[in-house]
């Protein structure tokens, strides 16, 4: 009996030294956490109460944004068009997508520059001509000249679901806009929405407006679009920019990188391409997308194959990369690619695709 209490002994003695143990070692661990709050707190904020490093930045935004009486960009969503941060309920206007002429005798062009998204391919010969994307709140009070629609234009508007806005077509258009039974708006049918204007000469002088274009839409109720968005991010400006100019030389077309607004200025021949308002015409992303065309008739038009895979450059931020475009089938989305096979993304902001022939040359 003795025997067994003295051999226990030891164990009951060992249970108090643990708790002990432990007790001293959370109080070190308790005391360190304290001293390293501390720290952190003090290397924070100063005795002015000043923030430091990035978390300043972070306090100078929000409370720039608490005077100018903004809300936070949380509650702010990307538009579908070009992925520019707008109140929620603006994100997704419904599209409308017009022919805007490229003629000499056409110009100044209106509202081109104010556009979200702009095709430029040609029609005749190397003369070319824009599909104008606009799917935002603007008001603009001309929007023009209007003019004939192509085949693969309409293409190009089927895939955002888009009111395709044109003035009469070549042949082949007009057949496809019945055969396929594409929402349309042309102007020899519905004039009341466009109008002539006496200052230019003919065929260089249908106007519309944002106005009668979304009068048009909401007489249809159609207030939404029904497409799949890009996938859009903040600028990320290069240090040193790798890509200070894109040529394209059958278009007379030049676009000079601005690194102070991180956005892309054309030129027009050797003169910047402005607008009727003066206003220059600037893309945050540059694609020129490499598609094969043939002649189709004795007017020089063109079949433009718009729907496969093809070579592609895409320029933003500085620096333009090889890739590729996609296009399933004349309504699903063009689609951008790397050599990787991702996906790019591009920044919030206009983008202009150049669309050329696979034998032009195009320096970056």
């Amino acid at each position: 009996m003795d025997n067994n209490n003295f051999d226990h002994q030891p164990e009951t003695q060992k249970a108090p030294k643990a708790m002990w143990f432990w007790l001293l070692i959370s109080s070190i661990f308790f005391i360190f956490s304290v001293f390293l709050i501390l720290a952190v707190y003090k290397l924070v904020v100063n005795s002015k109460g000043n923030l430091s490093g990035p978390l300043r930045s972070l306090s100078i935004h929000l409370s720039q944004q608490k005077e100018n009486g903004d809300q936070p960009d949380d509650n702010l969503v990307r538009r579908y068009i070009d992925g520019v941060l707008v109140e929620s309920g603006k994100e997704n206007i419904f599209p409308t997508a017009v022919v805007i002429d490229n003629h000499p005798d056409s110009r100044p062009l209106v509202g081109l520059a104010q556009a979200n998204l702009v095709y430029e391919a040609e029609v005749e010969g190397v003369t070319t001509r824009y599909l104008a994307i606009f799917a935002d709140d603007q008001e603009l009070d001309n929007i023009g000249p209007v003019r004939s629609a192509r085949s693969y234009y309409i293409d190009w508007a089927r895939e955002l679901s888009a009111l395709f806005v044109h003035c009469g077509g070549s042949p082949e258009a007009l057949v496809k806009i019945i055969k396929d039974n594409i929402f349309d708006l042309n102007e020899f049918y519905n004039g009341k929405y466009f109008w002539r204007a006496d200052n230019r000469p003919a065929p260089h002088n249908v106007f519309t407006s944002s106005k009668n274009l979304r009068e048009y839409t909401d007489d249809k109720n159609l207030t939404e679009g029904k497409y799949f968005s890009w996938h859009y991010k903040d600028d990320t400006p290069l240090m040193q920019s790798t890509s200070s100019k894109i040529t394209i030389p059958e278009f007379r077309v030049i676009w000079e990188y601005d690194k102070g607004e991180n956005n892309y200025v054309r030129y027009l021949g050797k003169e910047k391409h402005l607008g009727s308002e003066g206003g220059e015409i600037k893309a945050k992303n540059i694609i020129v997308a490499f598609m094969a065309a043939t002649v189709i008739d004795e007017e020089l038009r063109l079949k433009i194959e718009n729907i496969g895979i093809g070579q592609a450059i895409v320029c933003l931020d500085g620096a333009c990369r090889e890739g590729e475009w996609r296009k399933k089938s004349a309504t699903s989305r063009t689609r951008f690619y790397n050599l990787s096979g991702e996906e790019f993304i591009f920044n919030a902001g206009p983008t202009w695709i150049e669309v050329v022939r696979p034998g032009y040359e195009v320096s970056y």
